[in-house]
């Protein structure tokens, strides 16, 4: 039996490397489909006269970048996928595991949002297909600590995009520790908090912390399986972040404009450090700026930033965890308890995220504890 379960681990282990190096070089030199493209999310205000003229800039749609971001965030929030019980005082889990969450791929902000696959060399201006969910596959690592507490760090790669997951916690599970008696009867319950983290772009910046409270009950079978059904609640923050983002990112306009220093005449006279853009190419005599340049300088008026994503979102959570021996396998799955918007603070916010669809996740582990 001892030998066999040392066979297990070390099988495990490897799987679990190979997995590891599979999410560090998975991801390719170009774009794939499910990154973010929030440079086709803009508007002007008269697009038959031609958005970027004068008067006529591009400008952020807010509400579809907010929903967008919102979808992503829940794809990337802490899942809470454990039992209650730790792995107890010096023990120690290492597992595989992959979520898949649904998103609105019907939506005009995931088809404009999302970058689409490449044809012929060249991105397309909208993605017609888009996921209809969001999948990341990682690597988690839990340890526990004296008193029922437990960290947990992982690092996660979502499917189709350039995007990793980063992300840890701490939860506490005050009465694990009673196995007899009349305290025995009583489920685990423990308290968790948690963080994670979107890198790969710097389009925009997405944190997710979250907080969840769950219970759960192990039984044991033959005193060789133990499986632990569990149920929970989770409050997570949506905190996303645009940079600078251009939205016309085919034009360069400091190419185009072929900006030229201001003369010792217009030093004198007062420069206030506007581009004074010329015609030609670049080493072209000095001279009164051309059609094509005066455009590329009109151009630069189309960088926008995007408004902030502040939203809360509430999931109900429930799974079931085997083990046998060290090994063990767990399936999970949440859903959102409330409307979107409803985590939304005051009207304008409110009506930033109406009509948005709630999400769920489904989520399955397998890994060794030992």
């Amino acid at each position: 039996m001892k030998r066999r379960a040392q066979l297990f681990s070390k099988v495990a282990i490897a799987a679990i490397a190979a997995g590891a190096a599979w999410l560090g070089g998975s991801q390719s030199a170009h774009a794939n489909p499910m990154d973010i493209a929030p440079e086709r999310l803009a508007t002007c205000a008269n697009p038959a006269a031609g958005c970027g003229t004068e008067g006529n800039y591009l400008r952020a749609d807010n509400a579809a970048w907010g929903k967008l971001i919102a979808s992503y965030g829940m794809a990337i929030a802490p899942s809470a996928m454990h039992p209650a019980r730790t792995t107890g005082y010096g023990g120690f889990e290492m597992s595989l595991f992959g979520t898949i969450t649904t998103v609105a791929n019907g939506e005009d902000y995931m088809k404009k949002g999302t970058e689409g696959a490449i044809n012929g060399g060249k991105f397309p201006t909208s993605n017609g297909t888009p996921d209809g969910t969001l999948q990341v596959y990682g690597v988690t690592a839990r340890k526990g600590l004296p008193y029922g507490f437990e960290i947990q760090g992982n690092v996660g790669y979502m499917a189709n995009t350039e995007l990793t997951m980063l992300g840890g916690g701490i939860r506490f599970a005050p009465l694990e520790g009673f196995r007899t008696g009349a305290l025995g009867v009583l489920p685990d319950i423990s308290v968790g908090g948690y963080v994670n983290t979107l890198t790969g772009t710097n389009k925009v910046k997405l944190t997710v912390p979250a907080l969840d409270v769950q219970v759960s009950k192990p039984f044991s079978i033959a005193n060789q399986l133990i499986f632990q059904p569990y149920i929970g609640w989770q409050m997570l923050w949506i905190d996303g972040d645009s940079g600078v983002v251009d939205g016309t990112p085919a034009v360069d306009g400091l190419k185009n404009c072929n900006a030229r220093p201001p003369t010792d005449k217009e030093i004198a006279a007062g420069d206030d450090g506007g581009f004074r853009c010329q015609s030609g190419g670049a080493g072209s005599p000095l001279g009164p700026p051309d059609a094509k340049a005066n455009a590329a300088k009109l151009d630069m008026n189309n960088n926008m930033v995007f408004n902030r994503v502040r939203l809360r979102r509430q999931r109900l959570f429930i799974g079931l965890a085997f083990r046998y021996e060290i090994a063990h396998i767990l399936l999970h799955a949440m859903t959102e308890l409330a409307d979107p918007s409803a985590g939304a603070d005051g009207d304008t916010e409110k009506a930033r995220f109406s009509s948005m669809a709630k999400q769920w996740t489904f989520g399955m582990m397998t890994g060794v504890s030992w």
